[in-house]
């Protein structure tokens, strides 16, 4: 039996506002629609805390499939989830000050498809997830700034 693949992406991006305001995006579900096109709905709690569930409704690759999100990390400037989504994903997002508002950091390690018809998958995969992560980003830095009080 062959061994999981594992796919990982870091990425990062600069907001204009301090960290608790894009903590308060990233840490509120209901939220999550406004910054990340694929997902259609959310339930869970207002703010996530440490051993939360939210579950919802995400749009992949024309599908709409079912998803939770469990919170393993909760901290001021550290948000770590681990996502089921029609595959297994690690998210975590780190916020530091900057001069000038917020570094973003948004890291994403993914399970890739095993076998034969997986290696395609996978291929397909790779590129649908490096989309979604820079628009993640840009729309979680446009959503906190606009959302930060003046």
């Amino acid at each position: 039996m062959a061994a999981k693949k594992t796919y990982l992406i870091e990425d990062g991006i600069e907001a204009r506002c301090a960290p608790e305001a894009v903590m308060a995006e990233v840490l509120a579900p209901r939220k999550w629609p406004s910054w990340q096109s694929e997902i259609l709905r959310t339930t869970g709690p207002d703010r996530i805390e440490e051993g939360d569930q939210v579950s919802g409704e995400a749009r992949l690759a024309g599908f709409r499939v079912q998803g939770r999100s469990d919170a393993h990390v909760v901290t001021e400037d550290v948000f770590m989830e681990d996502v089921i989504v029609g595959v297994r994903m690690v998210v975590t997002y780190q916020v530091e000050p900057t001069a000038t508002g917020t570094r973003i950091k948004r890291t994403l390690e993914c399970d890739l498809p095993g076998g034969p018809s997986g290696w395609v998958l996978s291929l397909v995969l790779r590129a649908r997830l490096r989309k979604m992560q820079r628009r993640a980003l840009a729309e979680l830095a446009a959503q906190a700034e606009a959302e930060a009080p003046d």
